[in-house]
């Protein structure tokens, strides 16, 4: 089920916007499972976006296929741009679902209070203007 609702949720992710492992798993109804979602991306998985998911910091992720180069260029791809440190600047490009999207996902209620976060309120308002 949690794997399930990692690749529903990595899917959900729009163009042009990228989440991190902390996040997804967040969502998924598991906080503490970072480093599961980053093998889940590793074993991949066929026409999930992960070039979309990033670390707690927006760095780029070097088991990626063709290392963090071959990252930055699927991110620009997507119209996401990296730094020169192999980072994504999250106040710009950081995606959270809204609730409708939360609720079609089938998302648990501890992820529907994530998003409910004062943090997580500060993170979308940064999102608006860009």
């Amino acid at each position: 089920m949690f794997v399930e609702r990692v690749h529903a949720l990595v899917r959900a992710v729009p163009k042009g916007r990228v989440a991190t492992y902390g996040q997804i798993a967040r969502l998924a109804g598991r906080p503490r499972a970072a480093r599961e979602v980053g093998w889940i991306a590793h074993a991949g998985g066929d026409g999930i976006p992960w070039q979309r998911v990033v670390n707690r910091t927006g760095g780029l992720a070097s088991g990626y296929s063709g290392g963090r180069t071959g990252h930055r260029r699927a991110l620009a791809r997507d119209g996401v741009r990296a730094g020169s440190e192999d980072r994504v600047d999250l106040s710009a490009y950081q995606w959270w679902p809204d609730h409708q999207t939360a609720r079609r996902l089938g998302l648990p209620p501890e992820a529907m209070a994530a998003l409910a976060a004062p943090a997580h309120r500060v993170r979308q308002a940064a999102g608006r203007r860009r």
